[in-house]
């Protein structure tokens, strides 16, 4: 039965070397120096003749995304008795260009288990309402594809960076009331009110020899100071602001497609990887977040404010599955997009068994993309941890005797970055430890919040949020209108570096220059302003994105 179930495309590596070879392509990735491409050379190598082409391309038809919600495991307690009104999921992980194109046939015994099959990785999931019929299942899969399966494991649930309601409240701070006892009203007001004569230069400043963009965005030219270190006060925007030929995909909880200030650059409907949900309303805010950093044109500019975006819906509420990711990665490079943003993450091992089908379902979905062209942006992680030793990380996570790696953030075939604040610091939240990875603005709550509990409103990141959420406390006290939030995070730093990544292609296709996903990471790490000790360090990486930099000194060459 087994040979009948087989694809016609064979691969002849074993499991163990494959899984000893991921397991060395991480631990290789934290200590490359960034002028070097690491563990991406082999893939490199492939995209030069036949093999990426044989490894990667159509093996079966994709499937469809099913219709289902699907639950962590772990999140159940793994009671294999258990049956429950939520769905629940499996992941088998082939040996790649084995995975079988009819395993329906032999799962007929069990007709209620949905099977969803992505080709390009390689990847096979089982969805169920019984962890014991899923078992049995997933038993006799494996019995009939012995030697063509490499992992079996759990789908398990990833976060986005930062949460997208009010940010006060992940700090201690629930309400105006709150405030009030902390004796932090006042100062807040007075924060919003005593730099006015400071704030009206800065638009001055601004505007001076500056895109014509920066004229009516309001909000941008009193808030928009992350923005402005990364353009070089707007310069940039001159150079190179983008068109909706270069596209970025925003993986995340979808973008309000109303706002005024995105509307103009959504290039398409976007796409839904939520089971049951269609739509790609921002019903969280977050995705929201992260397309106005990239694309926003109009009270507010993000980066790049001619580039298109697409929004790829992955979180309907606080959790995903990483199948919905990896579906998400695959879906925008087959919509030929140009850069991936993922702000979202999540903390896996590198040896616990039930973990390797995801983090090989990653490896591929990353290398698929490089191999496609598609840059990967991902941010750090916002739990203030040195990810650069999967020991150490793992006992800093409690994990005790484990390997443990932030994924997608500090895979192979991304390029991870960490926040900084207003005062050119690593902020206080944000994961670090790579040297070759690159740091952008993503502010912080000011250099007195932990010693005095004051809060400094110009020391956070402005950027659009859905127009038809409830505003926070603190829009309200600024008398924003609907529409913009106040926020920090690495969530908000990774979109930085995607736009910046988008750009630089874009100016490369106007003059002729096809920019592999290597060439833009290696001329953004090049350009990058140096904050710390000199050269590549363990708080800024290789240093902050200056898309200025980038576009001046590397492409009007």
């Amino acid at each position: 039965m087994n040979s009948q179930f087989k694809s016609e495309v064979g691969n002849k590596k074993g499991n163990r070397r494959r899984k000893i070879m991921f397991v060395m392509a991480v631990v290789l990735l934290l200590v490359t120096s960034p002028g070097n491409s690491g563990v991406l050379a082999a893939v490199m190598e492939e995209t030069n003749g036949a093999k990426a082409e044989q490894k990667y391309g159509n093996i079966i038809s994709p499937m469809s995304v099913t219709d289902i919600t699907y639950h962590s495991l772990q999140s159940l307690g793994w009671d294999e008795g258990i049956t429950s009104g939520d769905p629940q999921s499996r992941l088998i992980m082939f040996k790649e260009g084995r995975l079988p194109a009819y395993p329906e046939e032999l799962l007929q015994q069990w007709p209620e288990i949905e099977i969803t099959l992505l080709p390009e990785v390689s990847m096979l999931k089982l969805t169920g309402y019984s962890l014991d019929r899923l078992l049995d299942a997933e038993a006799a899969l494996t019995a009939a594809f012995a030697s063509d399966i490499e992992e079996v494991g759990e789908d398990p649930k990833i976060m986005i960076s930062d949460h997208a309601a009010d940010p006060l409240q992940d700090a201690g701070i629930a309400s105006k009331k709150t405030f009030n006892i902390l004796n932090l009203n006042s100062y807040i007001e007075k924060t919003v009110t005593q730099f006015p004569s400071a704030r009206r230069q800065e638009v001055a400043d601004s505007v001076a020899g500056s895109s014509p963009l920066t004229t009516g965005a309001l909000l941008y030219q009193s808030w928009g100071w992350d923005i402005k270190e990364v353009t070089g006060d707007g310069q940039s925007l001159s150079m190179q602001s983008g068109n909706h030929n270069v596209v970025v995909a925003v993986i995340d909880s979808g973008i309000d497609a109303s706002h005024p200030d995105l509307s103009g650059n959504i290039v398409n409907e976007g796409r839904s990887f939520v089971p049951g949900v269609n739509d790609t309303i921002d019903r969280l805010g977050h995705g929201t977040m992260i397309a106005g950093t990239i694309a926003a044109n109009g009270q507010l500019l993000g980066v790049g404010p001619n580039l298109g975006i697409s929004a790829y819906k992955v979180f309907d509420e606080g959790e995903a599955d990483s199948s919905w990711v990896i579906e998400a990665i695959i879906q925008a490079v087959r919509d030929k997009v140009d850069v991936i943003n993922l702000s979202l993450g999540t903390y896996k091992s590198l040896i616990k068994r039930e973990d390797q089908a995801i983090l090989i379902a990653y490896e591929r979905a990353l290398a698929y993309a490089y191999l496609h062209g598609v840059v990967v942006v991902a941010s750090s992680g916002t739990d203030g941890l040195d990810i650069s030793n999967p020991l150490q990380l793992a006992e800093n996570l409690g994990w005790g005797k484990n390997l443990a790696v932030h994924a997608p953030g500090s895979l192979p075939g991304v390029i991870t970055v960490s926040a900084t604040n207003r005062e050119h610091e690593r902020a206080f939240y944000s994961n670090y430890g790579l040297r070759n990875m690159i740091a952008a603005p993503a502010g912080d709550y000011g250099s007195t919040w932990f010693t005095k509990g004051e809060l400094n409103l110009l020391s956070m990141c402005l950027t659009t949020y859905p127009t038809n959420l409830p505003q926070s406390y603190l829009s309200q006290l600024v008398g924003l209108p609907a529409g913009y939030e106040f926020m920090i995070g690495t969530s908000l730093a990774a979109p930085k570096v995607s736009a910046a990544a988008a750009l630089l292609i874009a100016e490369g296709r106007e003059k002729g220059r096809q920019m592999s996903p290597e060439d833009v990471k290696q001329i953004l790490f090049r350009s990058a302003t140096d904050y710390g000790a000199t050269g590549p360090d363990t708080d800024f990486g290789v240093g902050v994105v200056n898309v200025y930099e980038a576009l001046k000194k590397y492409m009007r060459k």
